[in-house]
């Protein structure tokens, strides 16, 4: 199984994140924006990207658009992450939507539904 790749502007989100699910089995990578994202991505195909909505450089929904037009990115699995309000990118092609600020639960929820355990793929 690839890594949970972790996309946010700010730091302590990626590093809780990162720490966390790590400790939760799962290998985690990280990056700070959009286009760091991507070339996370073309180093290492994720299992999961958990996506920022707004960022800096390239946002959520510009990683998604690159992503559908890569045929290698466009089946991974995508959950965005926002403090916007929902109308703002529920409908945004995705496979789930975390709410900020949001509990530990329901990520694990989410990571479960679409990754399953760690160490099952």
């Amino acid at each position: 199984m690839g890594p949970i790749l972790i996309v946010d502007d700010e730091f302590g989100i990626v590093e809780a994140l990162s720490d966390f699910l790590q400790d939760e089995g799962y290998p985690t990578a990280i990056a700070l924006n959009g286009q760091l994202a991507l070339e996370q991505m073309a180093v290492e195909r994720p299992a999961l990207i958990l996506l920022d909505y707004m960022m800096p450089v390239m946002n959520g929904p510009a990683v998604l658009e690159a992503m559908k037009a890569d045929p290698n990115l466009r089946d991974v699995p995508v959950v965005l992450m926002s403090a916007s309000p929902p109308k703002a990118w529920r409908h945004l092609p995705a496979a789930g939507f975390l709410p900020k600020p949001f509990g530990l639960a329901q990520l694990m929820d989410i990571i479960h539904r679409i990754v399953g355990p760690p160490g099952a793929r």
